[in-house]
């Protein structure tokens, strides 16, 4: 166990003093939340922005716009047009927008007018409000059209669509869920393909501190060639979980993000696939010849099996026959094991999935000792 914390140690040193492996250690857990958080942002709906109503048209329709804007978010006030002008210049609004004289015939007359959406927060709020507001838009003239062919008056059809106002409430955030679960799903495919990488520094170490000279001087010591494996292969471990940990920890705490499962699950989940990374990644190490080939196959491999599995793009908007080659990688069972979950199943519900990615690590495993055993003599060793 000594000689297995003098690696430990030997390790942490080396990378401590590489500013740019802690870096991604760090930030790549990060960059996986960020990428389709920010993606999935844009997307959002407009319930936590605050934003000013100005009706400079007085009228049915424009008062019932100003409503359900009101009733879609809580924190949509009316404003005189001078006071939301200096609110949003303060950042007291994220967005104003302007019901000008005309917007009142305009929208009796199916063709709205004369409504402006203002912010100086960027695209993402602007585009979210505007779509608020020509959603609303969409609602109202159905129901002009209808009390025109109908013959009953608007503000029926405004009453009962009122009314209904706790199914739609519903079905928003229903829809709002399944947003949020996919883009879980997303983060955590990235991720998955990032703790590959990671895993694979092993194969790359081992290789590179063959080629330096530094494994044979090791040899030349107590140490045996398979505690230096056994230290290599824990530290890896260890720093591929230290980077679930803070994907999980960040998700939680920093982003808010309910992934409809329970954290200590998905840490199971991805702690199994974290240690068939590792192994692959030393099966790797002792089948190829130098450093360049193995980097060369991880990055094909890792990129590859990604893809197809599903970890980065929805199995289920590819092709039946690619939907089938899918089950075949790692990948597929860790994501369709966190559906599963998310759908409420249980821990005897994804069973087959936890044996075949234990499935999966024994058999690097073996292929590994294999390599490892085949080479009797320390210089041809990996």
């Amino acid at each position: 166990m000594q000689q297995v914390g003098w690696i430990f140690r030997h390790n942490l040193k080396s990378l401590t003093q590489s500013k740019a492996k802690l870096l991604m250690i760090i930030g790549l857990p990060i960059l996986s939340i960020l990428i389709y958080f920010l993606s999935y942002g844009a997307q959002s709906d407009t319930s936590g922005l605050k934003i000013g109503l100005v009706n400079q048209d007085q009228g049915v329709y424009t008062a019932q716009l100003v409503d359900w804007m009101k009733d879609a978010n809580t924190q949509a006030t009316s404003v005189s047009l001078k006071d939301g002008n200096e609110k949003l210049t303060s950042g007291s609004l994220d967005a104003l927008v302007i019901l000008g004289k005309g917007s009142e015939k305009s929208i009796a007359v199916l063709d709205p007018q004369h409504i402006t959406v203002k912010s100086i927060q960027g695209d993402t709020v602007n585009n979210a409000v505007k779509s608020a507001v020509n959603a609303s838009l969409t609602n109202m003239m159905t129901m002009i059209k209808a009390s025109n062919d109908g013959g009953q008056s608007f503000s029926k059809y405004a009453k009962t669509f009122d009314t209904s106002k706790i199914t739609i409430t519903q079905k928003t955030t229903s829809n709002q869920q399944d947003v949020v679960l996919m883009m879980s799903m997303q983060i955590l495919g990235f991720l998955c393909m990032m703790l590959l990488y990671a895993a694979g520094n092993l194969g790359e170490l081992i290789l590179q501190e063959k080629e330096d000279g530094t494994f044979y001087r090791l040899m030349s010591t107590p140490l045996s060639s398979k505690v230096y494996l056994l230290g290599n292969a824990l530290f890896s471990l260890a720093v591929v979980v230290t980077e679930i940990v803070i994907c999980l920890v960040a998700m939680r705490f920093a982003f808010g993000i309910d992934p409809g499962v329970s954290y200590f699950a998905l840490f199971g989940i991805l702690f199994i696939f974290a240690v068939m990374a590792v192994l692959l990644s030393l099966a790797l190490g002792f089948t190829a010849t130098s450093r360049k080939s193995v980097s060369g196959l991880q990055m094909i491999l890792f990129t590859l099996t990604s893809l197809l599995s599903g970890a980065l793009i929805p199995v289920a908007i590819m092709p039946n026959f690619m939907q089938k080659l899918a089950e075949f990688m790692p990948q597929y069972w860790v994501m369709d094991a966190i559906t599963t979950l998310q759908q409420n199943g249980n821990l005897a519900s994804i069973s087959l999935n936890i044996a075949i990615l234990l499935g999966y690590a024994l058999l690097f495993f073996c292929i590994a000792s294999y390599k490892f055993t085949k080479n009797a003599r320390v210089n041809s060793f990996v």
